[in-house]
């Protein structure tokens, strides 16, 4: 219990202390590896279907219920990458958040458990702000194609924005908090210490 209660103090005073860059960069390097991971079913329906290896992001060159299965399969695959290493390998964090030493927790400084991966990452990124993760593109090219109806244009000027007052009210407040830490109730801390700790146990 002592530990816990240390470890949670820690956790309040590590609040608000990662700069900016940090967290761009880590979101940069988890955007370019989980695109390329969401890239993997495409590639390979692609290649059933049309015998063709292109890592295309537009779905609608595929028939019909292909680019439906694709575009899942893509959202799953994208979602997967932060919910493995965040709840299996790293503990809230993935590798982009392992190199810049940043940790995702709930609120209350305990772990990331599943749901709160999903409401951070499923709800907060991909549905509420919409934009900055490849994964809200998939979704909305899946509905278009599963309604017939072009939901495209009106939905990236949407999102945009929405993404753009995340970002304002991240870097407005001083915990950093974005529009999916408030859905997920989770908040971003600097992990310095505790890595270092492992380094040196290792």
């Amino acid at each position: 219990m002592k530990k816990m209660n240390s470890f949670r103090a820690g956790v309040k005073l590590g609040v608000g202390n990662i700069n900016n860059f940090s967290r761009l960069f880590a979101y940069l390097i988890d955007w370019y590896i989980a695109t390329m991971m969401a890239g993997i079913p495409i590639v390979l329906i692609n290649s059933f279907v049309k015998h063709s290896t292109d890592v295309s992001q537009d779905l609608s060159k595929l028939p019909k219920d292909m680019a439906i299965l694709a575009g899942i399969l893509g959202i799953v695959f994208y979602i997967g990458y932060f919910v493995v290493l965040e709840l299996f390998v790293y503990k809230g964090q993935t590798f982009g958040k392992r190199i810049m030493k940043i940790k995702v927790v709930k609120n209350d400084g305990s772990d990331v458990d599943f749901w709160t991966i999903i409401k951070r990452e499923a709800i907060g990124v991909m549905l509420i702000e919409g934009y900055i993760a490849n994964s809200s593109s998939y979704l909305r090219q899946v509905i278009s194609i599963a309604t017939g109806v072009n939901i495209m244009e009106m939905a990236t000027y949407l999102f945009g924005i929405i993404s753009v007052i995340s970002i304002l009210i991240g870097l407005a407040s001083t915990s950093r908090k974005m529009i999916h830490d408030y859905v997920a109730g989770t908040c971003e801390i600097s992990n310095k210490e505790e890595q270092s700790g492992e380094a040196f146990h290792a």
